[in-house]
């Protein structure tokens, strides 16, 4: 027989609760690392935050599935960088990288998109903006091909005049430089050589030019990124910027002019950000920097991409000094590198990463086999080779991102946000205790009881959350945690004023429970339901920590509802069925009792003078 409405078994609830309390913290000690304790955010236990976001040249957000892809090479970056407990994960359009630890600084470098290209050498002038050429070493190539003749080793040809040169005998050997090479030693397809960059300075481009544009959006600090990569593809990726093949198979030449125009627009001062990088047309040309910005490039469309590349691994330069990248290709990769070598010999082919050439040796015979990336006489520092080949090994980003965030907290200073939020949540969860102790008494007892349970439980939620879903609690989910006591609070405070509302109509305590948990159960389910809308509407459109507050928030407002039903209500009618526990001195609900036969004494005099008029 089921109870009158408003009645209750407390028994079984309490028993799911306890149930549903066991079944979490089996989870916890079950599963994972067999450890209760929750996963924390880089602001609690100290490492690096980075939030990429992409770029588009549209401007419109990027596919779900390139941005998946992005999320899944760049996690394979992590791994590979052997940093432990580090995560990637998808923040909308955003890509947030999360390193704990003192590895952090590895995070800001897995974003690059690593966008490797084989391109021909149309022309180079000297980067007029670096008037003293960089002492860095510039990277040049060499090939594992067996020994040949002295024309069989790749070496670098020389730069224009004003630019470093480095050669490179086989296996890395450091060979003498050799002297300028001259611009008739190259086929006519390859030999257009490109203005020097003071013709270009004399003669400003017309006002019709594309480049004019674009250099004037690259003034503009107001400049949108899709305008300064539709206008950088106009200037810097002309077809005309490199001879063609005409319809009837007639060479048609370079436009000179607009050659000018593209180099003198190039701006290669160093850490400047190119808006071509992953956003350049592998089968048009394109007006370059060298990574050193000391030399400027007119480079044909690519030949050879470095999605072909099948592995990258970074070595001691056994024949020389320094670090080299070592990398192996494909099988039609290494035909189509094999090829190009044997039929462009004298020829400078540039490697191109990411819209900067990172060497541009002149091919002096073919090359079968593996080839060598080298940082020229001095090598690649050990940190420069890792990184080179990690990003070119695990492959490409499809998209284009920039560090729209970057954090980086000690672990001490971690350690200290927790203690203080731990220190206001101790502070807050004491007010709460006593203000219902002297309100409430018995029942303020119970709310506390309840706020220790619906800790215990959430505690848990948020250990299996970290496991199952990633999430990390950071400082601003602490203090959701900590708002929510208030909102778990109020929950019962409406359940107790809505009974002391009952024993006021004259109830007793054990009439009242179930009446005023009908009216007030209505109360609490829709201030919980507006205050979890009002968390989820923050979850979605806030980014960044914000949405840790607002997840916390809302995960603690489902919970409340589960210990107020299975918890605060039993309780409260186990109370009630007491002898002992119901007594008005210590339910606290003797002033109101007494209110309550004050006022039906008002009304019977009143009602005996009605009846004798």
């Amino acid at each position: 027989m089921a109870p009158p409405v408003g009645q209750i078994r407390p028994g079984r609830y309490l028993a799911f609760f306890v149930a549903i309390v066991a079944v979490l913290y089996t989870l916890v000690f079950a599963t994972g690392d067999h450890r209760a304790v929750p996963k924390l955010g880089i602001d609690l236990q100290g490492g690096t935050r980075v939030a990429l976001t992409a770029r588009t040249e549209t401007g419109e957000p990027p596919s779900k599935e390139s941005l998946n892809v992005s999320r899944e090479i760049i996690d394979t970056r992590v791994n590979g960088t052997g940093v432990q407990g580090a995560e990637v994960v998808l923040d909308g359009s955003t890509i947030v990288i999360t390193v704990p630890g003192e590895n952090g600084e590895k995070a800001k470098d897995l974003g690059q998109t690593a966008q490797l290209r084989f391109r021909p050498v149309v022309g180079s002038v000297a980067a007029q903006a670096q008037p003293q050429p960089s002492t860095e070493p510039q990277p040049s190539v060499t090939g594992s091909a067996p020994p040949t003749p002295t024309s069989g080793a790749p070496t670098s040809g020389a730069p224009a005049s004003g630019a470093p040169s480095s050669t490179v005998a086989p296996q890395g050997r450091p060979a003498p430089a050799p002297a300028q090479q001259p611009s008739s030693g190259a086929p006519a397809a390859t030999t257009t050589a490109a203005p020097p960059a003071t013709t270009s300075a004399a003669t400003p481009p017309p006002a019709d030019n594309p480049c004019t544009q674009y250099t004037a959006l690259l003034a503009d600090p107001k400049a949108e990124t899709p305008a300064l990569i539709s206008a950088g593809k106009k200037c810097r990726q002309a077809p005309t910027l490199a001879p063609s093949k005409g319809a009837d198979g007639a060479e048609v030449p370079a436009d000179q002019a607009l050659q000018q125009a593209a180099l003198a627009a190039l701006d290669c001062a160093p850490g400047k950000k190119d808006p071509l990088v992953g956003n350049d047309d592998k089968s048009l040309p394109l007006a370059a920097c060298d990574q050193d910005g000391v030399e400027k490039f007119i480079l044909g469309p690519s030949f050879l991409e470095g999605t072909e590349i099948n592995n990258a691994t970074s070595q001691l330069d056994p024949q020389g000094v320094g670090y080299v990248v070592s990398i192996s290709f494909k099988a039609t990769g290494s035909k189509v590198w094999s090829e190009y070598t044997a039929s462009h010999v004298q020829e400078r082919a540039a490697f191109v990463l990411d819209t900067q050439v990172v060497s541009a040796p002149t091919i002096q015979g073919a090359i079968n086999g593996d080839t060598q990336i080298t940082g020229g006489q001095g090598g690649f520092k050990q940190a420069e080779a890792m990184k080179l080949a990690n990003v070119l090994k695990f492959g490409s980003l499809p998209l284009s991102f920039e560090p729209s965030e970057a954090e980086t907290v000690s672990a001490t200073l971690g350690i200290a946000s927790l203690e203080a939020g731990l220190i206001a949540g101790a502070i807050g969860l004491a007010l709460v205790f006593l203000y219902c102790l002297v309100y409430y008494r018995l029942l303020g007892l119970l709310t506390i009881l309840s706020l220790v349970l619906s800790g215990v439980i959430v505690y848990a939620v948020l250990v299996l959350l970290g496991r199952w879903i990633g999430y990390s609690l950071d400082l601003p989910g602490v203090a959701g945690l900590i708002v929510a006591v208030g909102f778990t609070a109020d929950s019962f405070v409406i359940f107790f004023e809505r009974l002391k509302d009952e024993i006021r109509e004259g109830r007793s305590f054990r009439s009242a429970v179930p009446r005023a948990w009908v009216r007030g159960r209505r109360t609490i389910l829709s201030a919980d339901a507006v205050l979890f809308l009002a968390a989820a509407v923050l979850y979605v459109l806030a980014v960044g920590q914000v949405r840790g507050f607002a997840f916390t928030l809302g995960i603690s407002t489902v919970l409340d509802l589960i210990v107020v039903f299975l918890v605060t209500h039993p309780l409260v009618a186990v109370a009630s069925k007491s002898k002992f526990l119901s007594s008005p001195k210590l339910s606290g609900l003797g002033s109101t009792q007494r209110s309550a036969v004050a006022q039906r004494a008002a009304r019977v005099p009143a009602g005996t003078a009605a009846k004798e008029v």
